[in-house]
């Protein structure tokens, strides 16, 4: 059966399912046309909605946004000039609050209206005359789709409102804080069940939309970010067993449009080459002037795509902490050939490499067609790793997976003698998470779960403080919604 892609059907879906309002989420009711009345009256009209959650699941043109954020804040990445340097200066200066737009319109407005489409397939389903078989996987797509978005704002903001249902009058206790241990039970929950009902993603013929492994890795890590160990190495091997993902066998090549699909992307953002869906991080990246770099032969700018005046690059302590011979600094170019066929080197100017992991030779403009991979089979590994460290210390197969990961790029296995005791396996796992995953937009989660993100922001000479593992609660929230409190520190 011929494998459709989901990103196809959000563009299709763009005209009818477009919500640019600013208003809060708290006072935006499902809109007509997702009326019971109207399209919840059949499987098409159904699945219409829950494509509408897949949309705001579906990072879009924030790519840029997520990946800077969560690693200008970090030891990885910089930004300089331009529009951009300007959004991201509270971000590099550690100086942000609840103000800041990027928290509502990046993080919290997208998530919250995924919830509300999730929502109203669940609060409908039941009345809806399709059979058994379909309401079963529709039911479970959508209370993925929902705990998948209470995962992703926990990364940011902690504990957020708990929203089941659409009519907030009669539920009004949603618009208050749950508990710590009432939000995992939550989220935790809900994964697992939708797991069961699922398809395997053998059997998912339209790419991107969730699949049993979809649904556990995301659970693995909220779990790994929640630090419930024993669990993560559960359900890290519930993930093996499925016996479908796989290392892609060139790291490089992993990211290539051509290759998008591989059975080492678990969950993505799927982008095209076209407004409204395309990954932008790639043109902030580009060096002045650039055409091409012998380190990437297969891609070469033209005349159709964009290159900021804004420079999205990489730090000189990161990118010189890689061993010489690993593939995966490849990706990250320190000179290139400019449109004047001179060669440009960016070491001459601090913290300038640059990342091109993301190039489409297709790209069309601001909007390159690269999809952003939001949880790999790497990732999964490694996961199990930290968690079998954090169990029983250094073990021969904690060891294993580690250099699963490490010897596809570099050929220099660590040995248990090597990696020590457990602090400092920790530390060795840390480093790889870090070579392994640049450009991807998790490294903050990761310094947050290791306690290094207050402590590397404050080496690098920044004003952090221990409050701001988590990002405020959105000021335009509060606003709405006189139940919740702002973050102790805010």
């Amino acid at each position: 059966m011929k494998i459709t892609s989901i990103k196809n059907i959000l563009t299709g879906l763009a005209l009818c399912i477009l919500f640019t309002s600013c208003e809060s989420e708290l006072d935006m009711p499902p809109v007509d046309e997702f009326s019971p009345d109207n399209v919840i009256q059949s499987q098409e009209g159904l699945e219409a909605l829950l494509f509408s959650a897949y949309q705001f699941d579906n990072a879009g043109e924030t790519v840029k946004d997520e990946i800077l954020i969560n690693e200008v804040t970090t030891d990885i990445g910089f930004v300089r000039q331009g529009a951009v340097e300007r959004e991201m200066k509270p971000f590099l200066d550690f100086n942000w609050d609840a103000s800041v737009p990027k928290f509502d319109q990046v993080f919290w407005i997208p998530r919250y209206r995924a919830i509300r489409d999730a929502n109203t397939v669940l609060e409908n389903i039941e009345n809806s005359p399709v059979s058994e078989e379909a309401k079963a996987l529709i039911t479970a797509e959508a209370r993925y789709l929902r705990a998948a978005q209470y995962a992703f704002l926990y990364r940011y903001f902690g504990v957020v409102p708990l929203r089941t249902t659409t009519d907030l009058e009669a539920q009004p206790q949603e618009l208050s804080l749950p508990s710590e241990e009432e939000f995992l039970t939550f989220v935790e929950t809900e994964l697992r069940e939708a797991t069961t009902d699922l398809l395997p993603p053998s059997e998912q013929t339209q790419r991107g939309r969730a699949t049993k492994g979809h649904s556990l890795a995301i659970l693995a890590k909220f779990l790994l970010q929640t630090k419930q160990w024993a669990k993560v190495a559960e359900v890290t091997e519930m993930i093996m067993d499925l016996n479908y993902y796989e290392l892609y066998p060139d790291y490089r090549a992993t990211f290539f449009v051509e290759n998008e699909g591989n059975r080492e992307i678990i969950v993505t953002w799927s982008l095209t080459n076209e407004q409204g869906f395309g990954n932008q991080y790639q043109n902030g990246a580009f060096p002045p002037g650039f055409m091409e770099a012998e380190a990437i032969p297969e891609f070469t700018w033209t005349s159709a795509m964009a290159n900021w005046a804004t420079q999205f690059s990489i730090r000189d302590d990161f990118y010189d902490s890689f061993d010489a011979g690993d593939d995966r600094k490849q990706t990250i170019i320190e000179s290139y050939t400019n449109l004047g066929g001179n060669t440009v080197n960016l070491r001459g100017t601090a913290d300038n490499t640059r990342s091109l992991k993301y190039f489409d030779n297709d790209q069309v403009g601001n909007f390159a067609g690269s999809d952003h991979p939001y949880i790999r089979y790497a990732d999964i590994l490694l996961a199990r790793a930290e968690a079998l460290n954090q169990l029983n210390g250094p073990t021969q197969e904690a060891l294993d997976l580690v250099n699963t990961v490490r010897t596809r790029s570099v050929d220099d296995p660590y040995t248990l003698a090597v990696v020590g005791n457990k602090d400092s396996f920790n530390d060795i796992i840390l480093q790889e998470r870090g070579w392994e995953f640049f450009s991807e937009g998790k490294r903050r989660e990761d310094l947050v779960r290791h306690g290094k993100l207050i402590e590397y922001a404050q080496q690098r000479g920044v004003n952090a403080r221990e409050f701001q593992h988590y990002f405020p609660y959105p000021q335009a929230e509060l606003n709405a919604n006189p139940a919740l409190e702002q973050r102790n520190g805010y």
